[in-house]
């Protein structure tokens, strides 16, 4: 870098700095000595890369140059292009102007000249053979007292780089060393790179074994079962007495598409057609079944029934836990004759949960009085873990996730209140089976010796009612809302509910609770209606109240669904399975007197 032969005046001393010839500003006449600050005085050297100039060549600070000179810098600009750190540990290497610039850093750029005319480079100024001598150093630097501090610092150079040269031998001799153990190192990590990747290759062999053989046992038929007389009296009921609206489905081979496998649930069978020449018999009979279902379901049955008379066969999903969301999916069904030896039907059907215990896409909560809970809180757990908190809004309105995995959930609703219970259940996460609202009604606290029965239903029939009888003879319903401690505290007449029974239990009497058809627009048995029963016995218990689903029975004549016998002096409640009454006579006591007498 150069600067132009302009005259510089030094601000301090008002000396000359001469830099013609376009000589390196490091060169020559340098007089370090001359460069101050014009503001401060601060004296500049060749190290301080903040030294300006103005447009008028007088020298400034950084701190104290005019802003408008900041761009027309040639001294600061050449100075950093210039700056850079000599490697001290290498001077053999050094050119003739890193020569220079040591010399600079010792105070001797007087004779910078000598030192570049004769060529004096690192190699040179290092060798202590063949390189600067007594004689050669007089030349270069004839002052006696200057030359004492020139070979002082050359003889702290030399030793410098020999310090260093003994430490690159040192280390060029350890690594020589070790080049072995090191070659050695990196063969075993080589080796030990090819075992894992042996090891991954066994083990991923192993598992393709292990996936082949469950196959081959998979694909082995499981052994034929008739397990309707495990059943319940219900399921049988419904297997054996078809109504006239099943559903029908069709056979599905094993390799259909998913697209084209008949959907079926737990709550009413369905019937398959029968293949002619099957040999049954002209009676109804059940038979065997074998099934492969869904990885992870357990105690899952599939009874069958033969129908030669409609030319079908009746089949229904039995679960022993439908909260197991792995018990839902596609099965493969095998039907065998009545002698359990042949195969007379092999299909697949897809199993889902029934829409009850299915997560909503929205909660509406209300008390069993049916005012609504502003502010409940719902909360839905997997195992300890809180995935989802909502609040209701001012319509008893909470709005679900519709993210959640497949999976059995615990839900818990907390209305905030003292005088109403926790409500606490399971539902399933399973597709898209879960229905648009369900509406849930919130327990109220009670006494130890008062019961609370809460009906609730579909949309059709629009009107069911709760009648309690009284083995004294009382009758409680919506024509009698309220003898003594018995008391109607909800009526519903358009339909889902709640209709509200409460009850302060007296000892040494009965009570029968029992469901009417008011409106017979729909069949009483797909209401789809459920009892709940709250008691003051189950404050401080894990479940707090016991819900009861009225059976999908062929009973299409009935209007009544008995339901229980509660005893004031024990607090048992004695449910009716499968119970049902055709007659209207829902004013008298023609029920009362039946069952007291049982």
């Amino acid at each position: 870098m150069t600067i132009s032969s302009t005259e510089l005046l030094c601000p301090a001393c008002s000396n000359s700095i001469d830099s013609s010839d376009n000589i390196t500003f490091f060169h020559k006449s340098w007089h370090k000595k001359c460069f101050h600050c014009k503001t401060c005085y601060q004296q500049l050297t060749a190290d301080n890369a903040t030294m300006r100039y103005d447009d008028k060549n007088i020298l400034y600070c950084m701190k104290h140059l005019p802003d408008d000179n900041i761009e027309n810098s040639i001294l600061t600009s050449s100075m950093r292009a210039y700056t850079h750190t000599l490697d001290l540990s290498s001077p053999s290497d050094w050119s003739i102007d890193d020569v220079i610039r040591w010399l600079n850093d010792i105070s001797l750029e007087a004779y910078i000249d000598n030192f570049r005319k004769n060529e004096i480079d690192g190699s040179v100024l290092i060798d202590e053979v063949d390189g600067l001598n007594d004689n050669i150093i007089n030349q270069l630097i004839p002052p006696l007292g200057t030359q004492m501090k020139f070979k002082k610092a050359l003889r702290t150079l030399r030793n410098n780089a020999k310090i260093s040269l003994k430490s690159n031998i040192d280390l060029k001799e350890m690594k020589q060393k070790c080049e072995g153990p090191l070659q050695l190192l990196h063969t075993i990590q080589q080796q030990t790179e090819q075992i894992k990747s042996l090891v991954l290759t066994i083990n991923s062999q192993a598992q393709q074994i292990e996936e082949f053989l469950l196959k081959m046992l998979t694909n082995k038929k499981p052994p034929p079962i008739n397990s309707f007389n495990q059943l319940s009296s219900t399921i049988q009921n419904q297997l054996l007495d078809l109504p006239s609206n099943i559903p029908k489905i069709s056979l599905v081979s094993p390799n259909s598409s998913s697209s084209t496998i008949p959907t079926i649930d737990s709550m009413t069978p369905s019937i398959l057609p029968l293949p002619a020449n099957s040999g049954a018999s002209s009676n109804i009979v059940p038979v065997a079944t074998a099934i492969d279902g869904p990885k992870g379901s357990t105690g899952v049955l599939f009874p069958a029934v033969i129908h030669p008379d409609i030319d079908s066969i009746a089949i229904q999903p039995v679960l022993d836990d439908k909260y197991n969301f792995q018990n839902y999916g596609k099965y493969t069904v095998m039907i065998y004759d009545q002698q359990s030896e042949n195969i007379l039907v092999e299909t697949l059907v897809n199993v889902v949960p029934e829409h009850e215990i299915c997560m909503p896409k929205k909660f509406v909560l209300r008390d069993s009085v049916n005012n609504i809970l502003v502010d409940a809180t719902v909360m839905i757990k997997l195992g300890d873990q809180i995935v989802f908190t909502g609040k209701t809004d001012s319509t008893g309105t909470v709005h679900m996730p519709t993210t959640l995995p497949r999976n059995c959930y615990d839900v818990e609703i907390n209305s905030g209140h003292a005088k109403y219970k926790s409500s606490i259940f399971r539902m399933i996460v399973y597709e898209n089976y879960g229905p648009d609202i369900n509406t849930q009604f919130i327990c109220r606290q009670l006494e130890s010796n008062q019961l609370e029965i809460v009906l609730k239903w579909g949309l059709l029939p629009r009107d069911l009612d709760s009648h309690v009888y009284v083995s004294d003879g009382r009758h409680i319903y919506f024509r009698s809302k309220c003898q003594g401690n018995v008391s109607l505290d909800c009526d519903v007449t358009n339909g889902s509910g709640p209709e509200t029974i409460k009850i302060t239990l007296q000892p040494n009497l009965k009570y029968l609770y029992v469901v009417h058809r008011y409106t017979r627009e729909a069949l009483l048995v797909n209401s789809g209606a459920t009892v709940t029963f709250n008691d003051g016995e189950a404050l401080n218990s894990s479940i707090p109240y016991q819900i009861i689903q009225i059976p999908v029975v062929n009973q299409p004549e009935a209007n009544f669904w008995v339901v229980c016998e509660i005893d004031g002096t024990t607090k048992k409640i004695k449910m009716f399975e499968n119970t049902f009454e055709n007659h209207n006579y829902y004013s008298g006591d023609d029920i009362a007197r039946k069952y007291f007498k049982q």
